[in-house]
């Protein structure tokens, strides 16, 4: 049970969480007297303590890393993000796209914002330096991987080196999946945690925050605390600042919760309202791709999980309906992805000898993603995410990165490939991947949940920084971009509420 009030209480320690009570805590004094702020971090999943040191990793952790999904509540990860301190962090395969610059202007255009290249570089250069972002090395490279870049790059199309965010990575290929790396080698938020801890933050782990307290005052709000739950007891941590940092699906539930929120909520009362809290999500529409087998090998089976290039592809300078291919191709694969592949006998003796001779060497995919569709995804009445909006464009670009990696992989000799005229269903039931949005940052309350400066247009004294606020899902995945958006955020938290 909490026994003290804090100047600041962060919820959930993931990707955001870490990196806002490290910074703040470090650059951030209380005003009026610049005593150390007082901050909890709070988080419903377990803390696994223990320094972090890339390439070796702790004890603790090393101890309760498994590579069976769903094997530790732990290490699960879905939509709505990881249970554990470091969160999706520990298991995101730590791809690193940080923002382009059509990113910046969809992001001004979208809800004017002054989010531009030359504020978030110091965000950025941040995020570079800590998570390590870098090109993957060449000699970790496959032979799929440069096949894939020499033939399109004759096919006219312009390629690009992956780059990741690693450090002392031995490529085991065990981080393919939503597994933890269990040597920290894979860039996370622990250093932050580290660096937080020794800042004197209290990290509140196995603590469910059940409500956000918020206080009515005509049509606005005051928030004042939160109301929590661990194994013990139910109880209340008293805080002059609340920050929200819990995720795109788990902060926007969170508010509706604690009576912030649309009218329509289909929960408990909402209080203070605002109708945008749980709508104008964007991310990636999941689209099919394709996959083909070879007569040679396209690894060595000695690396795993490394990517190799990828393409950006527009038809129209205002990067709408952008596609994004990347190849993957040798990299290896666990057994039960390796015989369950399509291309794989069902049984007996072929089966046998697939198995043996590592057959799963000879197979690959391109997998279109495409981020500025038309459509959105909103959390409805009870909570769930549905997807609406003008579905046609999507429609007709999946249909093309279809026939871009169709000709690709035609064209780097495959054997067999799999049909380039695969649906693409894109209804209310559609998923997504690096969902952003749900509480987007914007210079009009009619339209947004927080100011540029991350403060709530409605309740005073609440603050949100996390993938939720972002106005449009990025070019690539969104792990390095929130993360520079964190830090940029928790840089303006400071300079309008904790300088001397």
């Amino acid at each position: 049970m909490a026994d003290k009030t804090y100047d600041i209480a962060i919820v959930g320690a993931g990707f955001s969480g870490p990196i806002l009570a490290a910074n703040i805590a470090e650059k951030g004094v209380k005003q009026g007297t610049g005593d150390r702020l007082r901050i909890a971090l709070v988080e419903a999943g377990p803390h696994m303590e223990g320094t972090h040191r890339p390439g070796y990793g702790a004890p603790v952790r090393r101890r309760r890393i498994t590579n069976l999904v769903g094997g530790d509540p732990a290490f699960h990860w879905d939509d709505g993000g990881a249970r554990v301190v470091g969160g999706s962090s520990l298991h995101w395969q730590a791809s690193a796209f940080l923002p382009y610059p059509i990113d910046y202007v969809h992001w001004q255009e979208e809800t004017g914002v002054d989010w531009t290249p030359d504020k978030l570089r110091p965000g950025v250069e941040e995020t570079r330096r800590e998570f390590n972002v870098h090109e993957y090395p060449e000699e970790e490279n496959t032979r799929g991987n440069r096949l894939f870049n020499e033939v399109a790059t004759r096919m006219g199309y312009q390629t690009f080196r992956q780059q990741g965010a690693r450090r002392n990575c031995i490529y085991c290929g065990f981080c393919a999946g939503a597994h933890m790396c269990r040597y920290d080698a894979r860039s996370s938020t622990l250093g932050y945690v580290d660096k937080a801890l020794k800042l004197g933050v209290d990290i509140l782990a196995g603590t469910e925050v059940e409500r956000v307290l918020i206080e009515p005052t005509g049509k606005r709000g005051v928030a004042s605390g939160l109301i929590c739950r661990n194994a013990e007891s139910t109880y209340a941590i008293p805080a002059d600042h609340i920050i929200m940092a819990c995720g795109f699906r788990k902060t926007p539930l969170l508010l509706m919760r604690s009576g912030y929120g649309p009218p329509e909520w289909g929960g408990n009362p909402i209080t203070v309202v605002n109708p945008n809290i749980g709508k104008h999500i964007d991310g990636h529409p999941r689209i099919p791709g394709i996959s083909a087998i070879f007569d040679e090998a396209l690894g060595d089976g000695l690396v795993g999980s490394v990517r190799g290039y990828f393409i950006i592809h527009d038809d129209r300078p205002d990067g709408l309906g952008r596609l994004l291919l990347r190849a993957d191709l040798g990299g290896g694969a666990y057994p039960q992805t390796t015989a369950l592949n399509r291309f794989a006998p069902e049984f007996g003796q072929a089966h046998k000898d697939w198995m043996k001779n590592k057959g799963i060497l000879r197979t690959g995919s391109l997998n279109p993603s495409m981020a500025k569709a038309k459509g959105r995804w909103s959390f409805d009445p009870r909570g769930n995410l549905v997807y609406s909006g003008d579905h046609s464009m999507v429609v007709r670009r999946a249909r093309e990165g279809l026939e871009i990696a169709h000709g690709i992989l035609t064209e780097m000799g495959a054997r067999e490939i799999t049909s380039k005229d695969i649906p693409a269903r894109i209804n209310s039931a559609t998923r997504g991947s690096h969902l952003v949005g749900s509480c987007r940052a914007g210079t009009d309350p009619g339209t947004s949940v927080v100011n540029p400066y991350f403060e709530s247009h409605d309740v005073d004294n609440l603050y949100i920084c996390d993938a939720s606020v972002i106005p449009r899902v990025t070019t690539g995945n969104t792990g390095t971009p929130q993360a520079a958006v964190t830090v940029f955020g928790a840089a303006r938290i400071v300079e309008r509420h904790f300088q001397r």
